[in-house]
């Protein structure tokens, strides 16, 4: 299961938002020294005191002055004045209200920096932040391991490196607490408090390194609900390329059927961020998407039309920017998980669509192949950001994958050659292959009907119906195209309608509880016998696959796949 941006970066680009994190981070290491500084000058620790007031103009400075200094040459000198004054203003030699000027003096400084070389609106960025937390805690890691040995501080001064940084890191936690979910900021906070424990304790560094490495973690489940709503924009601008496609085919039908797709299925799973974020950009959203079928179909202009669809990725770049931040939109990591998403979407499309050489449902033959198209126009955006021979090895995947689309190859000779585009983007990602274990989606599944339950008892219906659209769009979907290879039509389509369209319409429409808890039972009841059929398809998989690599290389066609039969 894959673990969970219009705009398209240069690689100039790319490489200035790395530097600009790699600059950001330097302050905020900076500021960490100011406030080690601080508890010595309290403590009247002369030695220590000297060691924290020099360490920003003797170590951290050096990575920063290329930048200041191109941004800036006054800036640039005032910088390296103010650090290096700092070990003789801020000493226990003058009183403590003298010594703290120099360091609010140096803080200014600081953030005069930050304001010039990384920019507000990025520096502002809660994706950023993350970031910059993240590299606080790994640092502080490493100081801490240097520091203590059997319970024993050896290294005073780098002791106080990782605690420092650690405190910093929770400074940062607590200006983008409440754009975190609640629950997985409760999580962090008493994983910090945990880390002080261990540091009072002078607990072994593995002890110290396994909680940090824990807020590391949840810091990064932090990120994944906006990387489930990016990939939802992915697969709508995905439904708009098809749309234009059938409008050009003028073809009404197959036009009506992409023109609602994105708010009869999408929106849903969308809609809780949306409304927390901003309620007025969520009515923006639901009313775009809800007239795109009216103003985007074969019976007004060419023009028309495409101004309707240009409206509606407007706003799509709008909601991006609001509940994504322009810097998770913009990491290549980002994008490249998109990829994956939009892949693994596209092969459960195909799965349906295709059987024996024909395609059988062309609306999710159109889904299946505007998905790897929109995956291929995300690649395009990063290409040039990875490494090259892995770069080629993708390229030549994508022709392989379009060649076999216009043969209406086998469903396993698709998920094969999509499979290959993915496990290239694993290899640059740095992650292991662990493969989809089909047993996930369906306890998964059983687990997003458990907390729509939950929810929907509570009252709350747009997130129990959010909850239900994931179990739906991003599970239960994936679990199709396997069930028909095993001759499970009939119970894949029976729980289709159950979980797509009953559920979802009966908690849209706001049924008892007691009927919506009645629902869910006979879902999960035919969950139970699906998970005892997904386990034999690996067999399946298996006897097929050497057929699907060898007949793929037969398929000659060159031309890209167009949305025709």
């Amino acid at each position: 299961m894959t673990s969970i941006i219009l705009s398209s970066p240069s690689f100039a680009f790319a490489e200035s938002v790395q530097e600009k994190s790699e600059f950001a981070s330097s302050l905020e290491e900076t500021l960490g020294h100011f406030w080690a500084l601080e508890q010595n000058l309290d403590d009247k620790n002369a030695e220590l005191a000297l060691i924290h007031a020099t360490h920003p103009i003797s170590e951290l400075y050096d990575s920063m002055k290329p930048q200041l200094k191109a941004a800036d040459p006054a800036l640039d000198a005032q910088v390296q004045k103010t650090l290096m004054d700092l070990k003789d203003k801020a000493n226990t030699t003058i009183s403590r209200a003298q010594a703290q000027q120099a360091i609010d003096n140096a803080k200014g400084v600081v953030a005069i920096a930050r304001s010039t070389i990384v920019g507000d609106e990025l520096s502002n960025d809660s994706a950023f932040k993350v970031q910059l937390m993240k590299v606080l805690l790994d640092t502080s890691i490493a100081e801490y391991g240097e520091a203590v040995s059997d319970g024993v501080i050896g290294e005073m001064a780098e002791f106080q490196d990782g605690s420092a940084f650690v405190w910093r890191s929770q400074q940062i936690f607590a200006e983008i607490e409440s754009d975190i979910d609640a629950h997985i900021a409760e999580e962090i906070d008493e994983s910090y408090e945990d880390l002080w424990n261990a540091y009072d304790a002078k607990a072994d560094p593995l002890e110290i390194q396994t909680i940090a490495n824990r807020i590391i973690h949840e810091l990064d489940e932090s990120q994944e609900a906006k990387i489930e709503f990016a990939s939802s924009l992915e697969e709508t601008l995905g439904h708009f390329w098809a749309l234009e496609q059938n409008l050009d085919d003028k073809n009404a039908e197959l036009a009506l059927i992409h023109a609602t797709h994105p708010i009869s299925e999408l929106y849903d799973s969308m809609k809780p961020q949306l409304k927390a974020a901003d309620p007025a950009l969520d009515a923006q959203v639901q009313k775009t998407l809800m007239d795109l079928k009216d103003k985007a179909n074969t019976t007004i202009s060419r023009a028309q039309a495409q101004q309707a669809i240009d409206d509606a990725k407007g706003v799509v770049a709008i909601a991006r920017s609001t509940i994504v931040g322009d810097y998770l939109s913009n990491s290549v990591d980002t994008k490249l998980i998109l990829m994956k998403v939009l892949l693994d979407t596209s092969i459960a499309e195909y799965g349906e669509a295709v059987s024996d050489g024909v395609i059988g449902e062309m609306a999710e033959f159109q889904d299946g192949s505007a998905f790897v198209w929109r995956s291929q126009q995300i690649f395009a955006e990063i290409e040039s950001d990875i490494d090259a021979h892995i770069a080629e090895e993708i390229d030549e995947s994508y022709e392989d994958l379009w060649n076999a689309y216009d043969a209406r190859a086998n469903p396993l000779q698709v998920e094969t050659l999509a499979g290959g585009v993915i496990h290239e983007i694993d290899e640059v990602l740095g992650v292991e292959d662990e493969g989809n274990d089909l047993l996930e989606y369906v306890e998964t599944i059983e687990e997003l009907l458990d907390q729509t339950k939950q929810e929907y008892a509570k009252g709350d219906t747009d997130l129990a119906l959010s909850l239900a659209t994931k179990a739906y769009l991003d599970n239960y979907e994936f679990l199709e195209a396997p069930l028909i290879e095993l001759g499970q039509r009939e119970l894949m389509e029976e729980v289709e309608v159950m979980l797509r369209e009953e559920l979802r319409g009966m908690i849209r429409n706001g049924e008892p509880i007691s009927e919506v808890n009645a629902q869910i039972d006979a879902i999960q009841a035919k969950m139970k016998t699906i998970g005892t059929v997904v386990p034999e398809f690996g067999t399946i998989a298996m006897m097929v696959l050497v057929v699907a690599i060898t007949s793929i290389i037969a398929i000659t066609a060159k031309s890209r796949i167009n949305l025709r039969v």
